[in-house]
């Protein structure tokens, strides 16, 4: 996925990790499908958390 959005042989290795971190970084916490969450990405339940916590208060 990243090498053909990313012009990968010019970049140095700090550069290319930071890009590896950043695009698991929004993988694992936006975009997985988790089971104990009812299939739904992390980001996604967070956020009902915190909706279902404001109509509460």
């Amino acid at each position: 996925l990243l090498y053909d959005r990313y012009d990968t042989e010019k970049m140095t290795v700090t550069e290319l990790k930071e890009l590896i971190w950043r695009y698991y970084m929004s993988y694992w916490n936006n975009r997985r499908i988790c089971s104990a969450n009812d299939g739904l990405p992390p980001m996604v339940k967070r956020q009902q958390y915190y909706s279902s916590l404001q109509e509460s208060a």
